[in-house]
Order: C-alpha cells, then structure tokens, then sequence
C-alpha cells in the first residue's frame, strides 16, 4: 500500500507528470488516484495523464507530456528564444501530419499538422525544470515565421527576423540552408537583402 508521501515521490521521479500506466506499475491503485485527485493533491491533466499539484513544472513541461509527440513552434518558440515580445494566448505546437491528439481544456494548445520535412527539421531538446521538453530551433523558428507570415502577421514575422539578426550567436548559412530545405530560400534572401 501506498502512501501519499510515496506516490509524491513517483510524481517526483517523472518531473511532476505520470501516466496511469506509470502509476499501476508503481502499484498505486485507482481507487488512491481518485482519492489524490479528489483531493486536489493529483490534477487531472488528460485521460491517464496526472499532475501532482504542488509539482514545479513549467506550464510548457505539461504541454510536452500532453502532446508527446509535439514541438513548439511559431510564437511559443519565438518567445522562449527571445526573437519576440508577442506572448501567446495558446501553445503553438507542431505534430506529424497524421497523428491524432486528445487536447484538454487547459492549458489552450494550437495544433499544426505538419509533412515530414518540416517537422522533423530543426528539433532541438531544451531542459526545463529538469524536464525535457522539444522545440524548433531559432533558425528554423525564423523560417516557419516565414513560411507562415500570412497566418502569424508581417509584423510579427519582421520582429522575429530582425531579432535572430540582432543576435550576436546567428548563423546566416545555417538560416539560408533551413530555408533552403523548408522552400523558402528565395523569400528569406529578399527579406535579408532589405534588413541585413
């Protein structure tokens, strides 16, 4: 039998966040689960996806884990890369284009279906709160602006590119080659010509 302060420390171990799996095979039964949950001690983040309440995740960190196979893109990454002042109201998270993802209420998440070629180019795996969690990286978040300006808004696609050229850590080819692989070579080279 498990005790409270036991469960804890599973909910420790994974960084806050376990599945029900996870916890039946800690020997945590359904009965102590809904008993933490009504509780209020264990949150309810999706179906067979808990949060310990008291857990020092970063709201990012739970998005991870509800969309396991997703990474941050458009304004979420521009924001943590520091290439915009734009604070989402939603999680922009880009999945491969045929999966299937129950979303809960909250935290307000923005699926983007994605082929291949631009989902799997430019991950990179970020440490936050000791978890890991997957984004876009700043040259391929540039590109997506791009790609996407009608959607996100010039004005939040200029910010964007002229910050990452601001930064004293760009890498110009590394940004023509992503944009070269995503089709928007042509496009990036007008924006750098008028900017750079």
């Amino acid at each position: 039998m498990n005790t409270s302060a036991q469960i804890q420390e599973i909910f420790n171990r994974h960084h806050g966040i376990v599945d029900a799996g996870t916890l039946l095979e800690e020997g945590v039964n359904y009965y102590q689960l809904n008993q933490l949950v009504d509780s209020g001690a264990v949150l309810k983040l999706k179906r067979g996806l808990y949060k310990w309440s008291d857990a020092d995740t970063d709201e990012m960190v739970d998005v991870a884990r509800i969309v396991q196979e997703g990474v941050f893109c458009l304004h979420s990454a521009a924001l943590f890369h520091e290439l915009s002042t734009f604070i989402p109201v939603e999680y922009h998270v880009a999945i491969p284009d045929k999966s299937k993802v129950v979303l809960p209420e909250y935290p307000p998440i923005k699926l983007y279906y994605w082929d291949p070629v631009p989902y799997e180019t430019g991950i990179q795996i970020v440490t936050i709160t000791g978890a890991p969690v997957q984004l876009y990286s700043p040259e391929k978040t540039v590109c997506d602006m791009v790609r996407f300006r009608q959607r996100v808004g010039m004005d939040s696609m200029k910010e964007v590119l002229k910050t990452y050229l601001d930064k004293p850590e760009r890498n110009l080819s590394l940004l023509l080659q992503t944009a070269k692989t995503l089709g928007v070579e042509g496009l990036m080279r007008s924006y750098l010509e008028i900017l750079v």
